[in-house]
């Protein structure tokens, strides 16, 4: 995902692990909440951004996630009557050699847990729906068609867009078609790239404004050496080791930046199920602004604007500040934009204490020259 070869290892492939995955401890429940799975301990990321703490609130239900790739296996136990149908923009496309990047990205978007009898996997917005689109065409993914899936996945009505391909060099046809998304109200996600240990090159669509780039973390909090840094990363999150599912009912244990964007796109799903009148610019502002800065400054080129934290995103009931425009994504403009909106209030004030200043000094030029005028004989 995200522009490179997915390193990992199938369940299936290691001896016995299937049976040992049931026998994993299960976190007890509430009433609330699905039960947690016996795969519940090997997803760690779901633990570190508190999802049942988000379920009590929502699951995503009613929201369509786009995921744009290779495709979706949709026989998986766990993906089961959360895939849509959908068609290829030209009917000529295929699933490209790897044949599983989509079926990772649903699985951490709306893995439902069905398998094994209710123990398997679950992604962080169990009943959101998944959208896939193929790109592929001779095992490589090509621009034109991921721009033209991005176009009519937003016009299908797709709330959030997750892209899991990513390209070397912008594109004229990408950057219209983040446009048109922006135009209907979708949200545009994408891994900021695996390019962090050799030459930390952009990739795009995850470079444009308009698309909320991902960093990829580890368990201990730490950013994935490969994972690519710099001004157009928006949010880190969990993308490393991170369990998931893959084709012919199996699971993939892998890293990346496109799995992370897909932990911040089932997240998004979530505050839009909660939200749906919320703009896709002020579900980009929640995101941002609830989630955990790292370091002393406000934007870091690691983690962007901090950690996804899709629990205290939900908790926070208050309509975002700010504008409703949150899809430029120009950063510089989008912290004038705070700073605008809270100077906003002093405003006023700032000019009442002018006019006062002023008419205070007319006062007393006023009464300079009164003195002046006035003679001694005058007086007496």
């Amino acid at each position: 995902m995200a522009g490179r070869t997915l390193s990992g290892t199938t369940l299936a492939a290691r001896a016995g692990a299937a049976v040992a995955a049931l026998t994993l401890a299960v976190t007890t429940p509430t009433a609330a909440v699905p039960d947690s799975g016996a795969l519940r301990e090997s997803e760690w990321a779901l633990t570190a951004l508190k999802a049942e703490q988000a379920w009590e609130i929502t699951r995503g239900q009613g929201v369509t996630v786009a995921v744009i790739g290779t495709g979706v296996d949709a026989s998986h136990p766990d993906l089961t009557g959360r895939v849509i149908k959908s068609r290829d923009v030209d009917g000529k496309h295929d699933e490209g050699s790897a044949a599983i990047q989509g079926t990772h990205a649903a699985g951490i978007i709306a893995g439902t847990g069905r398998n094994f009898d209710g123990d398997g996997l679950f992604g962080i917005a169990p009943e959101a729906r998944v959208l896939p689109f193929r790109v592929y065409r001779d095992n490589t993914a090509l621009t034109a068609a991921t721009a033209r899936s991005i176009m009519d996945a937003a016009r299908q009505g797709a709330k959030v867009i997750n892209v899991t391909v990513a390209f070397p060099r912008p594109s004229d046809d990408l950057k219209t078609a983040i446009e048109v998304a922006a135009d209907r109200d979708a949200l545009v996600v994408a891994g900021a790239g695996d390019t962090g240990g050799t030459g930390n090159a952009k990739t795009y669509p995850a470079a444009y404004p308009g698309v909320l780039s991902v960093s990829a973390m580890d368990k201990k909090g730490a950013i994935w050496p490969d994972s690519h840094h710099g001004e157009d990363v928006d949010l880190a999150a969990p993308g490393v080791d991170i369990l998931t599912t893959a084709k012919n009912r199996d699971y993939w244990t892998g890293s990346g930046t496109g799995f992370a964007a897909s932990w911040v796109a089932g997240s998004a799903a979530l505050l839009r199920a909660e939200h749906p009148k919320w703009t896709a610019g002020q579900v980009t502002r929640r995101l941002t602004e609830t989630a955990i800065q790292q370091g002393k400054a406000d934007r870091d080129a690691r983690y962007g604007w901090g950690v996804l934290a899709p629990a205290a995103a939900l908790s926070e009931r208050a309509v975002p500040s700010g504008s409703a425009r949150a899809l430029s994504f120009d950063r510089t403009a989008d912290a004038q934009d705070r700073t605008n909106a809270e100077s906003s209030d002093a405003g006023p004030i700032l000019i009442v204490s002018a006019v006062t200043v002023t008419l205070l000094v007319l006062t007393v030029i006023a009464w300079l020259l009164i003195r002046r005028r006035v003679s001694p004989t005058d007086e007496e």
